[in-house]
């Protein structure tokens, strides 16, 4: 009997969830093994038995490790999960985490980014199926305090300004600091519960409310057509294996 592939989906906090990820991972018959990192012990099952790996956004950031006992736990599945080829997706702290696992150092960005900004994509991109999905020059939605340096032999495919917004670690492993996964519901959701960093940081909630009606149905093709682009690579892997 074939076995089901498998996902774990590391949660770091309540209001950070898969959101539109899900629907493409459901879709393509994956089953979705949750560990809330706060709230339940690490899964004992070895990252070799998984087929993939999403890691989300979380309050807490990798300057932090010492702090919080699930880290270096976390961190050690990275370096697992690089070291055996298993496709592995980071956003937002997920991508921090990645590119600290892969080497590279993660510090304070001098530009916090919070609300909707665009992410300039280079020609690299269209040829990468995950990062293809999200399309040309992308309006994305962003939470985040911390960046960090490109690791060593890791490709870059979008950035703003100075800071690395979509990369790749070898084969398997895709960062995005951006928030992919978030749809409209849970930014209205996070507008009430940060309001205080978007009036200070993105020019208020009723500006990035606006900006949210005006680009969110786009916003959600875009993450469902990542969602189902990492699940291929995730059937991709698990049927070669």
């Amino acid at each position: 009997m074939t076995r089901a592939s498998r996902i774990l989906v590391i949660q770091h906090n309540l209001d950070d969830h898969l959101n539109e990820l899900a629907l493409p991972l459901m879709q393509a018959g994956i089953d979705v093994v949750p560990w809330d990192v706060e709230n339940a012990p690490a899964p004992t099952d070895p990252i070799d038995s998984f087929d993939g790996i999403i890691s989300l956004g979380a309050i807490a950031g990798v300057l932090e490790e010492s702090q919080h006992s699930w880290m270096p736990i976390e961190r050690r599945m990275f370096e697992r999960a690089l070291e055996l080829q298993v496709p592995l997706l980071g956003i937002c702290f997920g991508s921090q985490m990645l590119a600290s696992a892969a080497g590279a150092e993660v510090y304070k960005s001098a530009t916090p980014e919070v609300g909707w900004t665009e992410v300039v994509m280079g020609d690299a991109a269209a040829s990468e199926p995950v990062m293809a999905a999200l399309g040309s020059n992308p309006k994305v939605f962003h939470f985040h305090y911390d960046t960090f340096d490109l690791p060593a032999g890791a490709e870059l495919y979008g950035v703003t300004g100075d800071i690395k917004q979509a990369f790749k670690v070898g084969p398997k492993a895709w960062g995005m600091q951006f928030h992919i996964e978030v749809g409209a519901a849970a930014m209205f959701s996070w507008f009430a519960t940060y309001a205080r960093e978007f009036e200070k940081l993105a020019g208020g909630v009723e500006h990035q409310k606006a900006l949210t009606v005006a680009n969110w149905d786009t916003y959600r093709q875009r993450s469902l057509a990542v969602g189902e682009a990492f699940a291929a690579e995730v059937l991709g892997y698990a049927s070669a294996r």
